[in-house]
């Protein structure tokens, strides 16, 4: 048997997404945890999240009444939990990649706990080496689109900057922005493939009016990425984030949006940012729950009708 490399950078967990583990070769998901936070510069905790999010999923119902059926009858495969490099994001975010490649050539759809934000970039530059170009839409509060931040050019600041020089996306749009320096907006401004959308625009337009006007962006992407940043969130409804934003999104309007907007390009998603240590009540580790339930609810739909229509 050949051994497969990225699999020495994958460590077991007591505890599985859903409360179970069932046959992997009968999944199409593919959950990994990546328990880093090194560069976290205001509230820490985001190694904790992976297994808060495994344990809180294990407690909650998964029936989707946006999308009218029970995940379930969905399996969801956990593998595990990337054995990450603390205090080294060059390396962890290298593993990441190596790992994320072998997913993506197995065709599988990662779904990534994590762990901060600055590991979305090992998660693109992982699909874009093996699937080709991309598009990703960001649910986030910052823009995160800094040169450099406290004297470092690869942290959660940061890393978008480095996407779009590494990962080059064909299309990248935010929702729920509302946090940024005026370089930054300037940045976003001039780039043409970047777009975004922010809270109060989708308060006066409503969720149905901006997921269209998401749609038709990013109608020419042959690929989707998703990443959920839980400051997208208000802090009424996400308090244990690390960098908190006041004025985001009602929980009701991030899933309503993930169901218009999430179709059968999907290739991966993560939820990142949960601190546990500033989880009051645990309320944020079960939203988090929550947003992969439905979001894979949401891709099954798309996915399994564009399965039956090519069959047909």
């Amino acid at each position: 048997m050949t051994l497969n490399r990225s699999r020495v950078y994958i460590n077991e967990t007591p505890n599985h997404f859903g409360g179970y583990r069932p046959r992997r070769e009968a999944s199409l998901y593919s959950v990994l945890g990546v328990p880093y936070d090194s560069t976290t510069s205001f509230r820490p905790g985001q190694r904790f999240a992976p297994e808060s999010i495994r344990v809180s999923s294990a407690y909650i119902e998964f029936y989707s009444m946006h999308a009218g059926l029970d995940v379930d009858n969905i399996p969801i495969y956990d593998e595990g939990d990337l054995a990450v490099v603390p205090g080294d994001a060059h390396a962890t975010i290298s593993r990441l990649a190596e790992v994320i490649s072998s997913l993506a050539e197995e065709g599988r759809v990662p779904v990534i706990l994590g762990g901060e934000h600055t590991i979305t970039l090992g998660v693109v530059s992982g699909l874009r080496r093996v699937l080709g170009s991309l598009c990703m839409i960001v649910f986030d509060a910052h823009f995160d689109l800094r040169e450099e931040y406290l004297g470092s050019r690869l942290c959660h600041a940061t890393f978008m900057r480095r996407v779009i020089e590494n990962v080059r996306p064909e299309k990248i749009y935010y929702i729920g922005v509302r946090g940024f320096s005026e370089g930054e907006r300037r940045l976003a401004d001039s780039v043409d493939y970047i777009e975004y959308s922010s809270p109060l625009e989708i308060s006066r337009l409503g969720e149905e009016n901006i997921a269209a006007v998401v749609r038709r962006s990013v109608a020419p992407c042959k690929r989707l990425y998703i990443s959920i940043d839980l400051d997208v969130l208000d802090p009424a409804f996400a308090p244990g984030v690390g960098n908190p934003e006041p004025l985001g999104l009602s929980a009701l309007s991030l899933v309503s949006l993930l169901h218009e907007i999430i179709d059968e390009r999907l290739i991966g998603l993560d939820v990142v940012e949960l601190s546990p240590p500033f989880d009051q009540g645990g309320v944020t580790s079960i939203l988090a729950a929550r947003l992969v339930v439905e979001a894979v609810a949401a891709h099954h739909v798309k996915y399994a009708r564009r399965k039956h229509t090519e069959k047909s």
